[in-house]
């Protein structure tokens, strides 16, 4: 699931969801619902790619690869 890989990757960096909120300027009640599984928080799928792109970065993630792990591909 793309929150949890978001979750054990922030972990992994010794990243508060704070930090991660402070890195990319989203709320932290969004990083908190994406991690959840939650992405009608996002106002949207354009929305929510970008999202993804900027955690991503943060974390240490690859974006696209996270992309294509939401889209199920």
């Amino acid at each position: 699931m793309v929150g949890e890989h978001i979750a054990a990757a922030r972990i992994a960096r010794g990243l508060s969801i704070d930090d991660v909120a402070t890195a990319t300027k989203l709320r932290s009640l969004i990083i908190e619902a994406i991690e959840a599984g939650d992405y009608s928080v996002s106002g949207g799928e354009a929305y929510l790619i970008g999202h993804l792109r900027m955690i991503a970065e943060v974390v240490g993630l690859d974006g696209d690869d996270l992309i294509d792990e939401y889209r199920g591909r």
